[in-house]
């Protein structure tokens, strides 16, 4: 019994609405088996239906026209719906499609779980409906873990060691991190890896696939030390609608590296700060104000204003079946409609737009041009990206290199079948590729290691 109450509970503030027909099965997690109607018509349909409302932020008609119980009802309203979906979905990137409906009998309800796929990760949207076909209770909710994480064959784990450390954020909130050292006692050269747009933890995790750990490792093994940590936005209770650039990713990856030289067997001189996707973008910036950087590596770096980026991504994939149809095209001109909004920094006290934050987010993202910042360094760079990137595309590397070649000390390699986490591939890259086991390339980790250590070589 405590078990179950304690279950309803973690439905409630998951969700936000007090769900009938919440269920758990023997390893903890609700399940929904079979096929489910009510008065001649399929639930799973109505449920698919309801689910593509709330994608396409359909919130006033879904209240509208839905058929909420009573006690449902008195709960919702166009706000609150919109509430629990955002709250559930704004970490793990756009919308992508409804992969799979289940459904089953539980407690009295008939339940549907819908699984929807987006750029970063998954949900499921379960329903309850009674047996006249109302909606009863509402519950979105992370599936379970998938594949359990392989180390790859580059990584050499008796040549190097982990030591937990912390990152200073705010006062109240305190940063894991991870210092992955080489095994010996002389003094290394180190990195510290700085995320992409979410609230990501420190492996950058993404399904089975941690990135970050792969990097880490991978680096250690060729003498490498690497500093990696929980993002603000993950680790701390934090509105992220307050947030700055420089909050969000600039701060910490700037404390990180202090924390990362304070280490005996780290060469204070010898660092170097590698980012990816928005690090990556924001790794020009903290080089900039990082007196003592060697170096910065950029993994996967959108050039372009990221506001151009952002609906370049979701037409991709509204196009991934050869077409936009109606309902594609209404969404993607919502899309644009929210980002002329984020351009015009017309963003209400508490909003979070498109995913990434408030008004302050997109006023000092605009007020920052990761290019002009670059050409104005004098430490080396190295850029490198995946030719099956469909989030920061070949375009952006282009940008990068008209902009950069002249110079003596950047580097630039793009490798053609890897995609945005430096995964291989083949054929049109698609987010369900993330959810694949996979590694980040050997290639890779063998150039980020090279270019690390020449622009870390003291001669000596």
């Amino acid at each position: 019994m405590g078990t179950r109450r304690r279950f309803l509970q973690v439905c409630v503030a998951l969700s936000g609405v007090t769900l009938a027909g919440c269920s758990e099965s023997d390893d903890g997690t609700s399940t929904a088996t079979g096929t489910t109607t009510v008065t001649g018509e399929t639930l799973e349909t109505r449920s698919r239906e309801f689910v593509a409302g709330l994608a396409a932020g359909e919130y006033d008609r879904l209240v509208e026209t839905s058929p909420f119980t009573a006690e449902l009802a008195a709960q919702l309203d166009a706000g609150r719906l919109e509430q629990i979906w955002t709250d559930k979905t704004v970490t793990i990137g756009q919308f992508v499609e409804i992969m799979a409906v289940e459904s089953g009998r539980v407690q009295g309800y008939h339940v549907v779980d819908v699984v929807v796929r987006f750029t970063a990760g998954r949900r499921i949207v379960r329903l309850s409906y009674t047996d006249g076909g109302e909606i009863a209770g509402l519950f979105v909710r992370r599936p379970a873990p998938e594949a359990s994480y392989s180390p790859p064959e580059y990584v050499e784990e008796s040549a190097f060691a982990e030591h937990d450390q912390s990152v200073q954020a705010t006062d109240d909130c305190s940063l894991p991190a991870k210092l992955t050292l080489p095994a010996g006692e002389q003094s290394v050269p180190g990195v510290v890896l700085v995320h992409g747009s979410g609230p990501n933890d420190m492996d950058e995790t993404i399904g089975p696939n941690k990135p970050f750990k792969d990097l880490a490792w991978g680096l250690a093994s060729r003498g490498v030390a690497a500093l990696r940590y929980d993002k603000r936005t993950y680790a701390c209770d934090i509105d992220r609608a307050t947030l700055t650039l420089d909050e969000k990713t600039t701060d910490d990856a700037l404390t990180a590296l202090d924390v990362l030289r304070a280490h005996p067997r780290v060469d204070p001189s010898r660092t170097v700060v590698v980012g990816h996707s928005i690090g990556g973008m924001v790794a020009p910036r903290i080089a900039d104000r990082d007196d003592a950087i060697a170096g910065a590596v950029m993994l996967s770096a959108n050039a372009r204003p990221l506001l151009d980026v952002i609906p370049a991504q979701y037409e991709y994939l509204f196009r991934l079946d050869g077409e936009l149809d109606d309902a594609e095209a209404a969404q993607l001109e919502e899309v644009e409609r929210t980002v002329d909004r984020a351009r015009s920094l017309d963003i209400e006290d508490g909003e979070v737009v498109l995913g990434l934050g408030g008004q302050p987010f997109w006023r000092t993202i605009q007020e920052y041009d990761q290019v002009a910042t670059a050409e104005a360094l004098d430490v080396p760079l190295a850029i490198f990206q995946g030719e099956r990137d469909y989030q920061v595309t070949m375009e952006d590397f282009e940008r990068w290199r008209d902009a950069l070649s002249d110079r003596e000390n950047v580097s630039f390699r793009s490798y053609p079948a890897l995609n945005h986490l430096f995964m291989s591939g083949e054929g049109q890259p698609v987010p369900a590729e993330y959810f694949q086991p996979n590694n980040v390339d050997h290639a890779v980790v063998e150039d980020v290691a090279d270019r690390v250590l020449d622009m870390t070589d003291t001669g000596t």
